[in-house]
């Protein structure tokens, strides 16, 4: 056997190792940042009796593609395992949910009401606020199709943004059901139709226009369907739109957003929603209510949701859902825009303990209370474990003084000789 012996190549700690595009490493505060969000959105949804839910992060492909709608199915990063069978990352957190749903807590009490926090990934062209690997943080209440279903979700999303910190924001609410009614009265095809969702997405009335003209729309249709990216603002919106309705079923989406709204203001948070009935976009699974939230800083929105009320029943019994995403990554970059402060990262004591058991069975119980306690490792003296605080920020040092003795000093005051009694008391207060 022939052993190399060339000697191995020390790299250089300074080689770059380049991450693929559209991934990141986080460390230090923006960690701290997004772990903290990540903890008060968790409390939000547990406070609202939403239960965790933690699907894998991949499936078969199939499952995830079946029902995504053709733009995230293309999204998705699909790879093969040693079955030979193709396996996809998770584009998405709804439909895995819908999964659940209908196939292990099928048997459960209706409504389910069901949260989740994970990386979802999507092979796109990388854009401010998300990655090709990005976190949602979402909610799902599956089981309840009337309109407080709905109201809960806008509500509990409302409640999220402010628990996330942001001071402005924006839902914007639009119905498909009403958009839907609409394109019946219309005998197109596929691709026409899609031409002519595409043209109202960009709310350009001159691509608009164009449309119609290829499908041949005329009258009270064109009217109506010209007149849809105008049909943003207030609770007013909703008496506009009843003006240009054409079949029964437009108008009874529109009972529904009324009956949403009524809701909307028992519960506080109507001022936070507006209504945009020209809002066509979004995963080919929704059903009725859609919206996005918005706010002041950022071009792009901060959370998505809507009723998908055909979802869950392709993997099992059918039932009515409705849900929202909210988008971790963007609103930590609104936080940050908007002068968010995040709480500084440092020790709330600097302790030089030694070997001495006693001390060390008191940083074990300061650390579980939840107090930050740092151990200095390079046997300091008092003077220098303090410059090294001041370095860090830490309000305080501490330094074992014998059998149950330490010295404490605070920032700016003189050092104090204290019992560990005494310590722990004055500890209790911090």
């Amino acid at each position: 056997m022939r052993i190399d012996t060339q000697p191995v190549q020390e790299l250089s700690p300074h080689v770059q190792w380049p991450l693929p595009q559209g991934v990141v490493d986080l460390v230090y505060q923006d960690a701290a940042s997004k772990r903290e969000l990540e903890t008060a959105l968790r409390g939000c949804f547990r406070a609202w009796s939403y239960d965790e839910l933690i699907p894998p992060s991949f499936e078969y492909a199939d499952t995830l593609a079946s029902e995504a709608g053709t733009q995230l199915a293309e999204e998705m990063y699909r790879f093969t395992d040693r079955d030979g069978r193709t396996l996809a990352l998770r584009p998405d957190l709804t439909i895995p949910a819908a999964r659940v749903a209908a196939t292990r807590l099928h048997d459960q009490p209706m409504p389910l009401r069901l949260f989740y926090i994970g990386s979802v990934f999507r092979y796109e062209a990388p854009q401010a606020g998300r990655q090709r690997e990005f976190t949602q943080a979402g909610i799902e209440l599956i089981g309840a199709g009337a309109p407080a279903a709905d109201a809960e979700v806008l509500a509990l999303t409302v409640e999220a943004l402010r628990t996330a910190g942001l001071a402005q924001f924006q839902l914007a609410l639009g119905q498909m059901a009403f958009f839907h009614a609409l394109l019946a009265e219309l005998e197109a095809a596929g691709p026409a139709l899609h031409g002519l969702q595409s043209a109202l997405d960009r709310k350009n009335p001159a691509d608009l226009a164009a449309a119609l003209d290829q499908l041949a729309v005329a009258g009270p249709l064109r009217r109506a369907i010209s007149a849809l990216p105008e049909l943003q603002g207030g609770p007013e919106v909703l008496a506009r739109g009843r003006a240009l309705c054409v079949n029964d079923a437009m108008a009874a989406a529109l009972d529904r957003l009324s009956a949403i709204h009524e809701l909307l203001l028992a519960c506080g948070v109507a001022e936070e929603i507006s209504f945009d009935l020209g809002e066509t976009r979004g995963m080919e699974y929704y059903t009725g209510i859609t919206f996005k939230g918005y706010t002041p800083g950022l071009g792009f929105s901060i959370c998505s949701g809507g009723r998908y009320d055909d979802l869950v029943g392709h993997f099992g019994r059918p039932q009515p859902a409705v849900g929202c995403a909210l988008w971790v990554d963007r609103i930590l970059l609104a936080r940050q825009r908007q002068g968010w402060q995040p709480a500084p990262l440092r020790p709330d004591l600097l302790w030089q303990t030694g070997a001495c058991p006693d001390c060390l069975r008191l940083v074990g119980q300061l650390r579980r209370r939840g107090l930050r306690v740092e151990l200095d490792l390079g046997d300091l003296d008092l003077e220098a474990l303090r410059a090294r605080a001041a370095g860090q920020g830490a309000p305080r040092v501490a330094l074992c003084a014998g059998a149950d003795a330490v010295m404490l000093a605070s920032a700016g005051a003189a050092p104090r000789r204290l019992s560990l009694e005494q310590f722990a008391g004055e500890a209790a207060t911090w």
